[in-house]
């Protein structure tokens, strides 16, 4: 099997990472924006290339020969970007492999890593597949309109599977590297947002499944339990030693958030290795 990972942060380098007992077993092609990644890529996988996905040219390099081609876009560099930055990584890509699809007939399922951020404030209703999108934001609107760009290119020799992810943790991003600058301090609200996350060895692994068991349509991938954030920084700092978080109510930070069901994920055979936050 060739597959090819369009995108080696976070989530492609886990991905990649647990696909070396596999390795006899396929071909697999790696992404990454910056030649400095490459010495720590090349030792994963048998080709690594230079992509920027919204570039016909090295796209159709990084494809050529794709059977599964996984997209785990990110935007460039560490900093945050505004909505046009979204829509050059998501639209600009995705437009691009819609017009490469003539020269790959080889490509059979499309896999691609979207957000749970399309749900949007359900005042802390349960949401699921079914759900209506209503982001909260431009770059959550850059999202459902990338997701739409690949439902219209879904057919029957060519599936597209959108897994939604909840936000990640895992090595590099612990609770604790995120929340341990808050200790002491006071913010605004009560912290009754609900919040819903997926560790990222449990992303990989339903990626990893997505292709044997040949998901398509959306699928939510978040653990079993969503967690107010006022208990989440406050069970982080306390795991920690540190001084827990003061809030102070202010109506304009009164979102309770969305719950994400993953009963679908289930259905579907997927055991979480992380059921829930663990501190």
């Amino acid at each position: 099997m060739h597959l090819t990972i369009v995108g080696c942060g976070f989530v492609g380098l886990a991905l990649a990472r647990q696909l070396q007992g596999e390795r006899s077993q396929l071909t697999l092609t790696l992404t990454t924006t910056r030649e400095e990644r490459f010495a720590e890529l090349e030792p994963l996988a048998d080709h690594v290339r230079i992509c920027d996905a919204s570039d016909a040219i090295s796209l159709k390099q990084a494809l050529c020969n794709a059977e599964i081609a996984v997209f785990c876009l990110g935007p460039k560099g560490d900093r945050q970007v505004d909505e046009d930055g979204y829509r050059n990584t998501f639209i600009d890509s995705f437009h691009c492999l819609t017009s490469l699809l003539p020269q790959l007939p080889q490509l059979r399922q499309i896999i691609y890593t979207s957000s749970c951020s399309v749900y949007g404030d359900a005042q802390g209703e349960w949401v699921s597949e079914s759900t209506p999108t209503n982001p909260s934001n431009g770059h959550g609107a850059v999202l459902v309109d990338s997701e739409a760009l690949l439902q219209a290119i879904d057919q029957p020799t060519r599936r597209v599977c959108i897994l939604r992810l909840g936000a990640l943790h895992g090595p590099g991003r612990e609770f604790k590297d995120r929340f341990q600058n808050l200790a002491g301090q006071t913010r605004p609200g009560r912290g009754q947002q609900f919040t819903n996350w997926v560790h990222v060895d449990d992303v990989a692994g339903a990626i990893k499944a997505a292709m044997a068991e040949k998901w398509s349509g959306v699928i939510n991938v978040v653990n079993d339990q969503p967690i107010r954030i006022a208990e989440l920084i406050d069970r982080t700092l306390s795991s920690e030693g540190l001084e827990p978080i003061q809030w102070g109510d202010d109506p304009k930070t009164a979102s309770s958030g969305r719950r994400v069901r993953n009963t679908r994920l289930h259905a579907l055979g997927y055991v979480l290795k992380h059921p829930k936050a663990t501190f």
